[in-house]
């Protein structure tokens, strides 16, 4: 099937033909051709299976029924018009691109498309259902043409014609793109205005603080299995939300160029993650040739880009391959990177020099559910709730849980499908988080204030507390900023080898502890070795504990899929019990060299015993976890807990002001790129039908000075080229009329709560123009509807439509609509009435029946 779903092929006919997600009410007639008939052939001639999806909306049920209807379909096949053209025109898609044998109506592709995105259903499971709907409701079975009465195998024809029609989506979506001449800027806008659109009158607390966070990450469960298919995708195939291979080979090789120069980058905190190791599941990749991906998202969970993992694990130049591209496209602004190897990271981008250029505009954290993972020393540079500028980000990966129902079917299909499928469904998930966009910034902002007030009111108890450390002072917000810079000076300045040797000695101390219980000779610096190393030990045990319960917790959160099934869940739990027990294990031993060290020390700052029930209270980065006791042991930072709880309430503090900040700047970056937009296309749909005769035959001048040349872009598009100026005008009318639905759709959703959040945040220089132009497009919108001008039918717009958004004075317009009452609520109303009625009478019966037989 190359030849078919080549982009170039078929898009001018399909959009002179209106399928372009539009709905066909009609099956579109060919022109009348004197051409002669084609000799009758048995493959000329043939009979096609037609399946049809319709919709019948039953206003009395409020009910939608689909109905699939099968008959054949005799096609003229004429010399001057190719089969697949003509199955186009009657409104079906051919499965192959020389004499088509089997076609597929357009309508059900379209159902399937819409249906694979919200519900992945496997291409043969939904025609083996199909196809057992349609024979119990047919006095002819579906027998292949060979004879021997064996069922027909349409799963294989249908894939085709799915991929032909995503491929037509795709250049539905790049002749708009390329059309408008959107910048990569304006690209980006479209995929996340909260990030990526227009940024006025924003004032900064720091020069170096990030305008966009990007999350990377890897995943090695979307693979793919190499018996599956054979075929390699050109780097003109792959879909536009994926980096070529030949984009990333440089930076491979830069990466190999540069290994003598990241000698002695210290490896625990990678070494502590299993994704980054090639060793890792080897057993499971030599079957595989794509082992998974690498992906980059938004702090919203949008899908950026991705990188496929191709007999690989998960290799470092893949994010810096990533941050390449975007840097490419934003050179002047300021990013910050969420990742789980955040500090890994770093370190290889600046010993080996990589994005030399950009060093400055880059700063990189660990992912807040990664960081728990971390020394402690790492996590007070790299864990976002410890530090400034990130806000209430945490990087988490929903975009792997949105994506897991792909897995199992994309291991054995196609190498082209599974790109293509992966690309479909990002953007879809692009499209539904948008949509939640005004809702998502709203919960955030009421996150954001609740733990603004509860960080507010420890820091004013704590306000009140005398400070040991400053006689005759109570601690202050000053106090607590200096005691977070020194513990941070500290931790970057350390030595690390030494503190891991001292570690190592405590282990040592350990095991000769155990053979001899005689040690009161020693030192009183080795108790505290031993109560260090028994620490580490507890803390490692305690993360062993969490991250073996995640797939439990993911299970029981709202809006989570798994695959883990009660085996699964059996597995786990039984591992947790012999977790549990190794940790209680090791609280022995902390507690009781704890205890042993207050004995020897008792002028010292001690080190905290914990139950075993206080320990799993836990979370992984309690200040428990702090190591300063065994370091600076005269620092407040390190020993106090009340320093320490200050710390940690004013950077939630400082992190809810910022995130606050940071809403506000998102949501007038969203309403800014929806006017803008919302103008700019209203002005071409206006320039379209007022400025541009639509003749029969003749083609007017488009050199003319009176010809709107905002429109050539669109009209001289390569994918239109070949047809008549009639049908350019309404294949771009068509496209702008289908982004003006979504642009006014997502207005509409966004409106009510992202006014909220606008009037919540500090102002800015220009909120009030702004807000009138959002209130005006909106009340516009409403008004079309009302009036039954804004219809949902891509390509259906009506004449006075075009005044209404622009404000025009018309002298008639339709009557508005009127505004029915919910009718679902009113029947669900009477139908628990009825309920009520009937449990009524019937307890009122059963009581009185048992009156009388006591009686």
């Amino acid at each position: 099937m190359p030849a078919i779903t080549k982009p170039a092929d078929m898009p001018k006919h399909v959009l002179d033909s209106k399928i372009a997600g539009c709905n066909l009410k009609k099956t579109p007639l060919l022109p009348s051709c004197s051409a002669k008939e084609k000799p009758q052939t048995g493959r000329t001639k043939t009979d096609r299976r037609r399946m049809e999806l319709e919709y019948f909306l039953r206003s009395c049920v409020l009910a939608s029924q689909i109905k699939f209807t099968q008959e054949k379909l005799t096609a003229l096949t004429l010399l001057c018009t190719p089969d697949v053209i003509r199955l186009i025109h009657y409104g079906y898609l051919a499965s192959s691109p020389d004499c088509p044998q089997t076609a597929f109506s357009i309508r059900l592709l379209q159902f399937h498309y819409h249906l694979f995105r919200s519900a992945v259903v496997s291409n043969s499971a939904f025609v083996k259902a199909l196809c057992n709907f349609l024979d119990s409701r047919s006095q002819r079975p579906s027998y292949s043409r060979g004879g021997k009465y064996r069922k027909r195998v349409l799963w294989v024809p249908f894939s085709y014609s799915v991929d032909l029609y995503a491929c037509i989506q795709v250049n539905c979506c790049t002749f708009f793109r390329e059309g408008l001449q959107l910048t990569p800027t304006e690209q980006w806008a479209s995929k996340c205005p909260r990030c990526f659109g227009p940024r006025e009158n924003e004032v900064k607390a720091h020069q170096d603080e990030p305008t966009i966070i990007v999350a990377l990450d890897g995943n090695f469960q979307q693979r793919h299995y190499a018996y599956a298919s054979k075929d390699d995708p050109l780097e003109t195939q792959y879909p536009k939300s994926f980096i070529p291979p030949s984009k990333i080979s440089p930076d491979a090789t830069e990466f190999a160029a540069t290994e003598a120069s990241a000698v002695g980058i210290d490896p625990p905190c990678s070494d502590s993650h299993k994704a980054a190791n090639d060793t890792r599941g080897e057993t499971s990749w030599e079957k595989c040739d794509d082992n998974g991906l690498f992906a980059s998202t938004c702090c919203h969970n949008i899908p950026l880009m991705f990188v496929n993992i191709y007999k690989t694990g998960k290799k470092l130049y893949y994010p810096v391959s990533i941050l390449q591209n975007l840097l490419e496209d934003f050179p002047e602004e300021k990013f910050g990177i969420l990742y789980d190897l955040g500090c890994h990271l770093e370190s290889h981008v600046r010993k080996r020099n990589l994005l030399s250029n950009q060093h400055s505009d880059l700063t990189f954290a660990t992912s807040v559910f990664h960081a728990y993972v971390h020394e402690w020393l790492c996590q007070v540079k790299y864990n976002p709730r410890l530090n400034m500028w990130w806000g209430l980000s945490d990087g988490n990966e929903r975009l792997w849980a949105f994506l897991s129902p792909l897995i199992s079917i994309l291991r054995v299909s196609t190498r082209m499908h599974r790109f293509n499928s992966i690309d479909s469904w990002a953007d879809y998930f692009t499209n539904q988080l948008n949509e939640m966009a005004a809702h998502w910034l709203f919960e955030k902002l009421e996150q954001a204030e609740t733990v603004y007030a509860s960080s507010s009111a420890a820091l004013e108890k704590l306000h009140t507390q005398p400070n040991l450390y400053a006689p005759g002072n109570n601690y202050t917000n000053e106090f607590l900023e200096n005691q977070c810079q020194l513990e941070k000076s500290y931790h970057l300045n350390s030595n690390q080898s030494s503190e891991r040797q001292k570690i190592e000695l405590g282990r040592l101390l350990c095991m000769e502890a155990e053979l001899d219980q005689a040690c009161s000779w020693r030192h009183k610096g080795d108790f505290l070795a031993k109560v260090w190393y028994a620490k580490t030990e507890l803390r490692q045990g305690f993360l062993a504990l969490v991250e073996e319960k995640q797939p439990l917790i993911h299970v029981t959160r709202a809006g989570k899929s798994t695959t883990l099934g009660t085996r699964g869940q059996q597995k786990i739990l039984e591992a947790l019990r012999k977790r549990a027990g190794n940790l209680r294990t090791v609280l022995d031993s902390y507690n009781s060299y704890a205890q042993a060290f207050i004995a020897s020390n008792p002028n010292r700052p001690a080190p905290t015993t914990i139950t075993y029930s206080q320990l799993l209270a836990l979370q992984a980065d309690d200040m428990f976890w702090n190591d300063g006791l065994f370091t600076n042991a005269s620092e407040p930072w390190a020993v106090d807990p009340l320093t320490q709880q200050g710390i940690r309430h004013l950077a939630y503090y400082n992190q809810a002001l910022e995130e606050k900040r940071c809403l506000g700047w998102e949501a007038r970056s969203a309403i800014r790129w929806a006017t803008e937009h919302h103008s700019w296309i209203l002005s071409l749909l206006t320039t379209l039908f007022d400025g541009v005769p639509f003749p029969d035959e003749s083609t007017p001048n488009q050199m003319d000075p009176l010809f709107p040349k905002i429109l050539l872009p669109l009209l001289n598009h390569p994918l239109i080229q070949s047809i008549p100026f009639g049908s350019k005008l309404e294949a771009v009318a068509l496209v702008l009329h289908t982004r003006l639905i979504e642009l006014t759709t997502l207005q509409l959703d966004w409106n009510k709560k992202l006014q909220d959040v606008f009037e919540r945040t500090s102002q800015q220089s220009g909120d009030a123009e702004l807000l009138s132009k959002w209130k005006l497009q909106v009340e516009r919108i409403q008004k079309s509807i009302d009036c039954g001008l804004l219809m949902a039918v891509p390509g259906e717009m009506a004449v006075e439509l075009l005044g209404v958004m622009n404000g025009d004075q018309l002298n008639t317009l339709p009557l508005p609509l009127e505004d029915d009452q919910d009718e679902d609520e009113d029947l669900e109303e009477t139908y628990l009435a009825d309920i009520e009625q009937i449990m009524s009478t019937t307890m009122l019966a059963d009581l009185e029946r048992e009156a009388g037989t006591n009686a």
